[in-house]
């Protein structure tokens, strides 16, 4: 009984404990979007063993992030999405804050996808990992030049086989300082290697809602931008700078204006 008052009390005291105080909103709601992330790697471990390393298993993570997305009161708008709308093989880069960036893909992810991660991921996220393993995911040793220089050479394998599409986050890490960090070359080499364009996608800042320095996650919204394919044709190994160059400089002006000013970023 004495359990149960407790449980009570502690219940009707969060919501106002939530109001007062933005840190502990910010630890209780990245708590409960993990443990929502297990679970969501659990449930689709289960449902892909019945087609295991099919490229649209992703498609339950979709429709489970999807609906914790607008639990969490984050609204999207996305523009120019038919840019991602072909039959033919590409690769999709896009800029990577944080573990939210999850939601955005669910909205936007095409299909046939799949994606090229690290390989710690696959065994560092849990359920998560081992669901991403299930959906075909592609998992990169960085750390070994070799082994990640054959990995992109079976990728380009698949990509032409399969007319599969490859998603990449060229920045190789999270940022959450704002702007984009530079691109690491790989999706670009891989794009030339693969001979299939590489189609821009542009999160911009989750500054409005999300402030992972001063611990504050709110409700908000968040723009992704679709841009027109780049394409590859007749490129060798020695146009890859400029190529990586072209499409950093077209995603960092996309992100700059369709961000929130400094000043428009989180209340405290």
């Amino acid at each position: 009984m004495y359990v149960w008052v407790v449980l009570l009390v502690f219940l009707l005291v969060l919501p106002v404990l939530l109001q007062i105080s933005h840190t502990l909103k910010y630890y209780v709601k990245f708590t409960i979007y993990y443990v929502l992330l297990t679970a969501i790697g659990s449930g689709v471990t289960i449902l892909s063993l019945f087609k295991p390393k099919d490229l649209n298993n992703f498609s339950y993570a979709a429709v489970a992030f999807n609906l914790v997305r607008k639990a969490f009161g984050i609204h999207t708008e996305v523009i120019d999405e038919e840019n991602l709308r072909s039959d033919e093989p590409y690769i999709l880069v896009s800029n990577h804050q944080s573990s939210l960036d999850l939601m955005g893909m669910a909205v936007i992810k095409p299909p046939n996808c799949t994606c090229l991660a690290k390989k710690e991921i696959k065994y560092a996220a849990g359920p998560f990992g081992l669901a991403i393993w299930l959906s075909g995911g592609i998992f990169i040793d960085r750390l070994d030049k070799e082994k990640a220089m054959s990995t992109m050479a079976k990728t380009a394998d698949i990509i032409n086989r399969d007319k599969c599409k490859v998603w990449i986050f060229p920045e190789g890490k999270r940022n959450h300082g704002g702007s984009l960090l530079p691109f690491k070359k790989g999706a670009f080499h891989l794009a030339v290697q693969a001979k299939v364009p590489v189609v821009p996608v542009v999160f911009s800042s989750y500054s409005g809602f999300y402030d992972k320095e001063n611990k504050h996650f709110d409700t908000g919204r968040f723009t992704i931008t679709c841009l027109p394919p780049v394409p590859t044709t007749g490129m060798t190994s020695d146009d890859v700078t400029e190529l990586t160059d072209n499409v950093y400089t077209r995603m960092l002006e996309v992100y700059n204006r369709t961000s929130p000013p400094p000043s428009g970023g989180c209340t405290q």
